[in-house]
């Protein structure tokens, strides 16, 4: 199985020169705040920008991975890898209101079939559990790659992508029917997956070739192979499709791409192991949830230069946006919570 944490190729010497170099970056004089940030300090607050505050903190099970929210937003499933089981949310009274066991080390989560449906990337176990959300039970197994993780389903919900770190793989899902219909080879490790909101196009972070591969729905083929920063993991696409951001999680950077040229435009340097990415209401604020420094910097997507720090919870990974991005919640894997955040002057 393929380790959650940065893999062996990843020498002492490079984490050395990561070192050094942010070392440099905080000595130089009119560094700017993002700068400072990754090299372990704090991102200096923007002057009539909305700063992020914490609203809540939810207790879960053991060291939860993702969470979504079900469609409508009344409530929410945490994977919570250390006890095997999903944590169901009631979204306005804040608490947890039942749990559902699954298989082992459960780590992604979607909806499928208007939410008549979870899937539940089992990444020890090599399956996708399918919950029947009306009655909270696990339905269904299917067998998928080695060690699947994301789970991502496409804007028509007729099928999910779900990544299978060790196969070096995507698994495609017919969710009518619950079965395995196409495997889409991509690069090494891939983990985080989102789509275009046209459903034509989905991005997979691949964390241990350091690319995003590009891939054609329509024919579950790779059309594209971008380089980005060091051990992708998580990607956002923005509303418009124009635009997709993702968390280069060693690299302590998020790597801008034009999504009309498949390529870089900029890269925005962040706090330490970013993971989790999400849009604040308006689309003009985005969050990233920074693993390694237990916060969660915001940026502004205009200029894609960070405007606001909040600290969460230990080792905060994965976030999900609540109705209409009016809240953020984000999963604390350290500390067995969930953060629930959103904007305030």
């Amino acid at each position: 199985m393929s380790p959650d944490r940065p893999g062996p190729r990843h020498s002492v010497a490079r984490h050395l020169l990561v070192s050094v170099l942010a070392c440099a970056m905080l000595a130089t004089i009119g560094a700017p705040a993002a700068s400072a940030a990754a090299a372990g300090g704090r991102a200096e607050p923007h002057p009539g920008v909305k700063r992020p505050v914490v609203l809540a903190t939810i207790a879960v099970g053991l060291n939860p991975r993702t969470v979504a929210f079900t469609p409508g937003w009344r409530h929410a499933y945490v994977a919570n890898a250390g006890s095997n089981t999903v944590s169901v949310i009631d979204v306005r009274r804040r608490s947890v209101i039942d749990t559902i066991g699954v298989g082992a080390f459960p780590y992604g989560v979607g909806f499928v079939r208007h939410g008549a449906f979870a899937y539940i990337a089992n990444r020890d176990s090599d399956e996708v559990s399918v919950i029947d959300t009306a009655h909270r039970e696990v339905i269904k197994t299917v067998p998928v790659g080695d060690a699947p993780r994301w789970v991502a389903i496409a804007p028509n919900g007729r099928f999910a992508y779900v990544s299978s770190t060790g196969s070096g793989a995507v698994t495609v899902i017919d969710t009518a029917t619950h079965t395995v219909t196409a495997t889409i080879a991509v690069g090494l490790s891939p983990r985080g997956i989102a789509f275009t909101p046209s459903g034509r196009t989905a991005y997979v972070a691949n964390s241990d070739s350091d690319t995003v591969s590009v891939v054609d729905t329509a024919t579950h083929t790779v059309t594209a192979t971008i380089a980005v920063g060091d051990e992708p993991r998580g990607v956002l696409v923005t509303p418009d499709g124009r635009t997709v951001y993702v968390s280069n999680t060693i690299g302590g950077t998020v790597s801008v791409i034009d999504a009309r040229h498949n390529a870089v435009t900029r890269t925005i340097t962040v706090g330490a192991n970013p993971r989790g990415l999400a849009l604040h209401s308006g689309n003009r604020v985005a969050y990233v949830a920074n693993s390694g420094s237990d916060s969660v910097f915001t940026f502004d997507t205009r200029t894609n230069t960070v405007v606001g720090e909040v600290a969460v919870g230990d080792d905060p990974r994965w976030t999900a946006s609540g109705p209409g991005g009016s809240f953020l919640y984000v999963t604390n894997t350290g500390s067995h919570s969930v953060s629930v955040l959103t904007l305030a002057r």
